[in-house]
């Protein structure tokens, strides 16, 4: 991974001021982060502030086989005001995104929570 990558990774997921900080994933880091989200602390964090409202961010990232990043941020804007940003960072350091907004979200039995897309 590139210092240009690495650098950008970090930018991108700093967390907003204001807002509090429920950590990072490594989803590269294995079992089990890689098989059961609600085992991370910042699981726990993260549906918290959604269920109360409070902004919060939390993320969760990897690499993939060419050094690149790809993550998805979890960020609590608000009472039933939910951001799911889905990101890639390539080896130069240039970012791609997409963001659903939604007022819930949706936990499945792995990895990151996602807007459930009914809300």
């Amino acid at each position: 991974m590139s210092t240009a990558t690495r650098t950008a990774d970090e930018a991108f997921r700093e967390v907003p001021d204001g807002y509090a900080d429920c950590g990072s994933t490594n989803l590269a880091s294995g079992w089990p982060t890689t098989t059961v989200f609600f085992t991370d602390p910042g699981a726990a964090c993260i549906l918290a502030a959604a269920a109360s409202g409070e902004p919060s961010q939390h993320d969760f990232f990897g690499r993939d086989t060419d050094g690149a990043i790809r993550g998805w941020i979890v960020r609590v804007d608000g009472p039933e005001s939910i951001s799911t940003i889905e990101y890639f960072v390539d080896g130069d350091g240039n970012i791609t995104s997409t963001s659903t907004t939604c007022s819930r979200l949706v936990v499945g039995p792995v990895g990151p929570p996602t807007c459930d897309p009914g809300s």
